[in-house]
């Protein structure tokens, strides 16, 4: 099994909510994130709809649906019920595929029910959230799955959309994998660049409430003498690490050792067959292709 871990995510603000879906994600949303999503609308609207106000009547009223051009997991269903509660609460939602299950080319994903121009004007913006979403849940999906047989958890990192973090961390959730810290005031991570100025010898006075990078077999030592919570192992080979756990598992075998750098689909499966608790992969956000999605109206 593996060890219990857990970075410390705070509610960003009181308007916070957890979002809850079938996979039972609970990274909180904050207010900012909301008036994010109020922006992007205003963003693709403008003053108004000017083509969907000229060619149908404001009353009109019908059913649309979204379709998925591609297969992937699904991750969106928060967002788009906030949307139109935001653009037009009167448009009603039957989703066809929920948070975190899995959808084929060609299925219909959710329909709408209500004014047309309203879902109109949500149109864009929401097929551009979910795009990108399901693109990151579908690809942490890969990686969870091609780590299964092993007891490593997959992680995420900072390296994220700016002003998107907290979208794509409920995305990562929603594939199956879990939140490494959300921000620089969350826990006390030594990296490479921390070392040219700072005085690890301070780390002594928080014995096991911080992790540190360390980039060969000696930092590795020095590390352990430090008592982290957590040792990441920064761009180390398979076999090193397979070297680096063994050490670690002897000499300090309460410590989280994470692997991450140069982390592939293609070599994940070495990394987590050289016994590391936890595995970190940046591309899960930094480089996602979005799964296309088209909006039709009946």
């Amino acid at each position: 099994m593996p060890k219990k871990f857990s970075y410390p995510t705070r509610n960003n603000s009181p308007d916070s909510k957890a979002i809850r879906g079938t996979r039972g994600h609970s990274l909180p949303v904050s207010g900012r994130t909301i008036g994010f999503l109020r922006e992007a609308l205003r963003e693709d609207i403008g003053l108004k709809d000017v083509t969907s106000n000229l060619l149908i009547p404001a009353q009109a009223r019908g059913t649309a649906r979204v379709i998925a051009k591609e297969k992937g997991v699904f991750c969106g269903q928060w967002l788009v019920m906030k949307l139109f509660r935001i653009a037009d609460p009167g448009v009603k939602l039957e989703f066809r595929v929920r948070d975190g299950h899995q959808f084929r080319r060609g299925q219909t994903v959710f329909l709408m029910h209500g004014n047309i121009r309203s879902i109109l004007k949500v149109e864009r913006t929401m097929v551009n959230f979910i795009g990108h979403l399901s693109g990151v849940a579908t690809k942490t999906r890969l990686f969870v799955n091609k780590v299964k047989k092993y007891p490593v958890l997959i992680l995420d990192t900072r390296k994220t959309t700016p002003i998107w973090r907290e979208l794509e961390k409920v995305a990562v959730q929603v594939g199956g994998a879990r939140n490494h810290r959300q921000g620089l005031d969350e826990f006390i991570f030594v990296k490479e660049n921390h070392r040219i100025h700072g005085t690890l010898k301070k780390l002594r006075r928080h014995p096991g409430n911080f992790e540190i990078e360390v980039r060969s077999l000696g930092e590795l030592w020095e590390a352990i003498q430090l008592r982290p919570k957590v040792i990441l192992l920064d761009n180390f080979t398979p076999n090193d690490a397979k070297r680096a756990v063994a050490i670690v598992r002897k000499e300090a075998p309460g410590v989280i050792l994470e692997a991450s750098g140069g982390i592939t689909i293609g070599n994940v499966r070495k990394f987590a067959a050289a016994g590391v608790d936890t595995i970190s992969v940046g591309s899960l956000t930094h480089s996602v292709k979005a799964v296309d999605f088209s909006l039709l109206v009946d």
